[in-house]
C-alpha cells in the first residue's frame, strides 16, 4: 500500500514538473519578443534589464520576507558553499546570461536569438566531456554535429562574410556566450537547489541578481543617466518582469528539483518554436529556407542530446 501511494505521489510530482517546465519555456520564450518590442524605442540593453529586474524585485523581496519565518533555521544549516554557489548562480544565470542576451538582440532577429540560445545542453555535454571525462557516446557525437550544423545553416549567407564589425556576428557572439553562462548556471542549480528548495533558492538568487543589475547600470550610467521618454518601455519591461520572469523562474526551478535538469531541457525545446512563432507574427521576422532547414537540426540535434543526457543521469541514479 504505501508503495503504491508513493508511486502515486512520483507520478503527480513528474505530471507537475512536466508541466511547469513546459509553462516557463513558454513563457521565457517571450522575453525576447518584449526585449525587441521595447528597442523600437529610445532604451539600451542596460536600462531595459534594469527595468525588468527593479519591476521584478519587490516581488523577490517579499517572498523572502514571507518565508524568512519557515526557512530561517533551514537556512543557517546550509554549508557556506552552498551559499557561493547561489551567489556564482545568479551572477552567471539571472545577471551575466541576461545581459549578454539583452546585448545579442540589439543585433540580431528574436528567432534567431532562440536557436542560439537553445543549443545550451549540446553545452552542458561538451563541459561534461572536457571538465568531468565523461565519454561522448556515439549517438551523442552525431546530434552535436547535427545541432552544429544547424547552426551553420542558421548563419547562412552571413558565413561568406564573418567580421567582428559586423551587427549580426557581434549578435550572434553575445548570445552564444549567453548560452555557455546558461548552462554553466543549470548545472550549478540542479546541485544547489535541493539545498534551499525550488522557491527560497528562485527568490534569493533573483534578488541577488537584481542588485548586479542596479550595480552594472550605476557603474555604465554613472556620468549621466536618461530615462526613456516613451511608455511602452515601462509596459514591456513590466511584462518580461511578470509573465518572463517572476513567473517562469519559479516554474522552471520547481520542475528542475522535480524532474531533473536534463528532463527540463528536453522540454523547453517548445521554446524556439514559441519564439520562431511569436517573431512572424509580432516582430513580421521571417527565416530563409535555410535557416528553417538549420532550426530542425538543431531542435532535433538538441533533443537527441538531452534525451541521452537524462538517460546517463537515470544510470547513475
Amino acid at each position: 500500500m504505501v508503495s503504491k501511494f508513493s508511486t502515486m505521489k512520483l507520478s503527480g510530482s513528474f505530471f507537475t514538473g512536466t508541466v511547469l517546465a513546459l509553462l516557463g519555456a513558454l513563457l521565457f520564450s517571450t522575453k525576447a519578443i518584449f526585449v525587441k518590442l521595447a528597442y523600437h524605442y529610445d532604451v539600451d540593453s542596460s536600462t531595459l534589464l534594469l527595468f525588468r529586474m527593479l519591476m521584478a524585485l519587490p516581488f523577490y523581496v517579499y517572498m523572502i520576507y514571507r518565508d524568512y519565518g519557515r526557512s530561517a533555521q533551514q537556512w543557517k544549516m546550509i554549508k557556506p558553499r552552498y551559499w557561493w554557489a547561489l551567489v556564482a548562480s545568479s551572477f552567471l544565470g539571472y545577471y551575466l546570461s541576461s545581459l549578454l542576451d539583452f546585448m545579442g538582440l540589439q543585433y540580431i532577429d528574436a528567432s534567431i536569438e532562440r536557436l542560439i540560445l537553445f543549443i545550451y545542453p549540446t553545452i552542458i555535454a561538451l563541459l561534461s566531456f572536457i571538465v568531468f571525462r565523461e565519454r561522448l557516446r556515439k549517438l551523442q557525437t552525431i546530434a552535436l554535429i547535427v545541432s552544429y550544423l544547424g547552426l551553420v545553416f542558421v548563419f547562412g549567407e552571413h558565413l561568406s562574410h564573418i567580421s567582428l564589425s559586423q551587427t549580426f556576428w557581434k549578435g550572434a557572439i553575445l548570445i552564444f556566450l549567453c548560452a555557455i553562462t546558461f548552462a554553466v548556471f543549470l548545472v550549478i542549480n540542479q546541485w544547489v537547489i535541493p539545498q534551499f528548495g525550488a522557491r527560497s533558492f528562485t527568490s534569493l538568487s533573483m534578488t541577488l541578481a537584481c542588485f548586479f543589475v542596479i550595480i552594472h547600470f550605476l557603474l555604465e550610467h554613472h556620468n549621466h543617466i536618461k530615462w526613456p521618454e516613451a511608455w511602452q518601455v515601462y509596459l514591456y519591461s513590466l511584462a518580461m518582469a511578470t509573465l518572463a520572469t517572476i513567473i517562469p523562474s519559479y516554474f522552471v526551478n520547481t520542475a528542475i528539483q522535480q524532474i531533473g535538469a536534463t528532463r527540463v531541457g528536453i522540454l523547453s525545446s517548445v521554446g524556439p518554436i514559441s519564439t520562431i512563432s511569436l517573431a512572424y507574427w509580432l516582430l513580421d521576422e521571417r527565416l530563409s529556407s535555410s535557416q528553417i532547414i538549420g532550426a530542425f537540426f538543431i531542435i532535433v540535434g538538441v533533443s537527441f542530446v538531452s534525451f541521452d543526457l537524462k538517460r546517463r543521469a537515470s544510470n547513475k541514479t
